[in-house]
């Protein structure tokens, strides 16, 4: 179970992001499936968990990762067989980040690398949950409603007043 988050009341988003952890983002349980799944099993077990990944585990240890931009790249299109192990398209050994490091951390990963998915891993380097852009989005958004609120429509945008106007 992850350590509660501490009180975000009056500190400031960057404080928060440099010191806070990958998990008080609360990574969601992910979806894992083995290398000799299908193709076609991968893209079910994706779908039933309405994900866009798959991590491909070995004995509970990350080995790769299969993503909707994997099936676009190698196998739509292309002589591959749906009965194809997953092993032979995934991104093996892929980037993850271990619980504690910091939430600034996984963004710049995530940044850096076009990641949408990222592992998270416990102190024993296995598999504790997922995180995505979407859980970073919704943290942000949690802890801080009055700024996103306030943000202009454009990012060069400057506001005049506090509404925006």
């Amino acid at each position: 179970m992850p350590k509660a988050a501490p009180d975000a009341a009056n500190m400031p988003l960057e404080h928060i992001i440099r010191n806070w952890k990958v998990r008080h983002l609360e990574p969601s349980r992910p979806v894992i499936i083995a290398p000799e799944t299908s193709l076609a099993e991968a893209i079910k077990a994706m779908m039933e968990e309405r994900a866009g990944y798959a991590f491909v585990c070995v004995e509970g240890r990350l080995a790769g990762i299969v993503t909707e931009r994997d099936y676009l790249l190698k196998v739509i299109g292309l002589d591959v067989s749906y009965d194809t192990p997953v092993k032979d398209v995934m991104t093996p050994n892929p980037i993850a980040i271990h619980e504690d490091a910091a939430i600034v951390d996984a963004m710049r990963l995530m940044d850096a690398g076009n990641y949408r998915h990222l592992p998270v891993l416990d102190m024993d380097g296995g598999i504790l949950g997922v995180i995505s852009t979407r859980h970073i989005i919704s943290f942000i958004v949690e802890h801080f409603p009055q700024d996103v609120v306030n943000l202009p429509p454009k990012l060069d945008q400057k506001s005049l007043t506090v509404e925006g106007g």
